[in-house]
């Protein structure tokens, strides 16, 4: 691939546009979803679902060794030299470890189900037979990401956009049934069921490019694996910190009906924005793995990657914000409103993982997972600390400003670090525009917590129709530049 071709925006916008649009069609199914599980189970059931992923997340988390990132990262380097033999050759590495630590997942579920139930449950909910029911969807994950890894670091984005897409429309038509027949009980079943079809869907797209070839008792591939090992240990354990955080998160939030609120509202700010950065592991992250030893190419890719993202989502997550209690109403119930203050004053960090995202993805493109390790704990312990402090005083709309507040410290050490560690220089145009985008954005949140409706949507729509006019007109210019 050209100079131009690995940083230039119209690259950019080219595979922004493709998984963008893969990203809306996979929000409006997640959105469907979340809306027949709010209409069939409640904020109580949508809790117990937070709670079980939690659960899977933290078993993959514990038994996998970041084999899906460190896969994209090896295999990038090699795809990029035309070193198709080698390609292949880690392909069987990748899906022979991945079916080791599918196993080994399936045994942690089963065998720790009794500590997770003293866990995540009291005495009144389910016992520990309904954690191990979760051993399938603990098996068929990691097959899944295994697969992943080997289609994104071969770079067959495509194929990734379909199945990503897929995948999500037949977890939705799977979930209605399952929910309208069983309720709360058919909570599990759709689970496993929903991870099962993932697998499957990658499975399917991943064999076409890569035949697939395990060999569980070649020492020549398990010595193989040993650099992946070493990568991707650091980044397992910055997900079982994730997955620790998510757990302690929840423990800090009162019941299991906030832990609902806590989750539906995160996954709209997650979803809503994710359009913008849809592209950054499926292109964005491969193509860093290839120029890391070059200063200049990745200096410009990471600049122009963080120009683009923030001036796409300026205007989204202004018209999101305006826009939250109607969209509440319309994709759940009216049970779900407490959740509208939480996405409101998390505006600003919405806004800033655009520039935050593409400064992540460094350290892992040079192969430095315990930088990452390191970045992703400090994240952790700010996010911890603010929910502790603003929950309890402000409720959910202090967990809102919570992830605002850690979204701007976690942008500052991030550019930093990148500076100092990574001689990357966010540019001074970039952080004018990320100044200028943060003003207006609190503006919006301003107004949003205003009474006066005809104040809120008198000024807020034409500022954000400003907004979104300065994006186009910013992005044609770089374009033909």
């Amino acid at each position: 691939m050209e100079k131009k071709e690995y940083t230039s925006v119209n690259h950019i916008v080219k595979y922004i546009g493709i998984f963008g649009g893969v990203e809306i069609l996979k929000t409006l199914a997640n959105l469907s979803r979340g809306k027949i599980t709010a209409y069939f189970l409640g904020p109580l059931g949508v809790g117990l679902i937070a709670i079980y992923q939690n659960i899977l997340e933290l078993i993959r988390s514990c038994t996998n060794i970041g084999l899906e990132t460190a896969g994209i990262q090896q295999l990038s380097e090699i795809s990029a030299e035309k070193r198709y033999e080698e390609a292949a050759t880690m392909s069987k590495v990748i899906r022979t470890w991945s079916m080791a630590i599918a196993l080994l997942g399936t045994m942690a579920c089963i065998v720790l189900a009794p500590l997770l139930e003293r866990l995540y449950f009291s005495e009144t909910h389910s016992g520990y037979i309904a954690i191990m029911m979760l051993a399938p969807a603990a098996f068929f994950a990691p097959i899944a990401a295994g697969e992943c890894s080997i289609l994104k670091g071969t770079h067959k984005l495509k194929r990734v956009a379909v199945v990503e897409l897929l995948g999500a429309v037949g977890t939705v038509i799977c979930t209605l049934p399952i929910y309208w027949i069983m309720g709360v009980s058919g909570i599990i079943p759709a689970l496993v069921l929903c991870i099962t079809i993932e697998a499957l869907v990658h499975l399917f797209f991943c064999i076409q490019v890569m035949p697939y070839r395990i060999d569980m008792f070649s020492a020549d591939v398990w010595k193989s694996g040993i650099p992946l090992l070493k990568f991707g240990i650091p980044y397992a354990l910055t997900a079982i910190m994730g997955a620790v955080t998510t757990t302690i998160l929840y423990k800090i939030i009162d019941t299991t009906s906030d832990v609902a609120y806590y989750k539906t509202g995160y996954a709209l700010i997650m979803y809503y924005v994710s359009i913008a950065f849809s592209s950054n592991s499926s292109d964005y992250f491969p193509r860093l793995a290839g120029i890391c030893h070059d200063k200049e190419m990745k200096t410009a890719a990471v600049n122009n990657q963080i120009h683009t993202s923030f001036i796409l989502t300026t205007p989204m997550v202004m018209a999101f914000l305006l826009a939250i209690p109607l969209i509440v109403v319309v994709l759940f119930t009216d049970e779900f409103m407490p959740i509208v203050s939480m996405c409101v004053m998390a505006g600003l960090f919405q806004l800033l993982r655009s520039v935050t995202l593409p400064m992540e993805y460094v350290s892992l493109a040079h192969g430095h997972s315990w930088m990452f390790l390191l970045l992703e704990g400090l994240y952790n312990i700010m996010t911890i600390a603010a929910t502790f402090f603003l929950y309890d005083r402000l409720g959910m709309a202090g967990i809102g400003i919570a992830l605002s507040m850690v979204g701007v410290a976690n942008t500052a050490i991030l550019a930093m670090v990148n500076r100092i560690f990574y001689n990357i220089s966010i540019s001074r145009r970039n952080w004018m525009t990320i100044a200028a985008g943060a003003g207006i954005v609190i503006c919006i949140i301003v107004l949003c917590n205003q009474e006066d409706t005809a104040l809120r949507f008198g000024a807020g729509i034409p500022l954000t129709l400003l907004a979104a006019a300065y994006s186009y007109l910013t992005l044609r210019k770089s374009i033909k530049e």
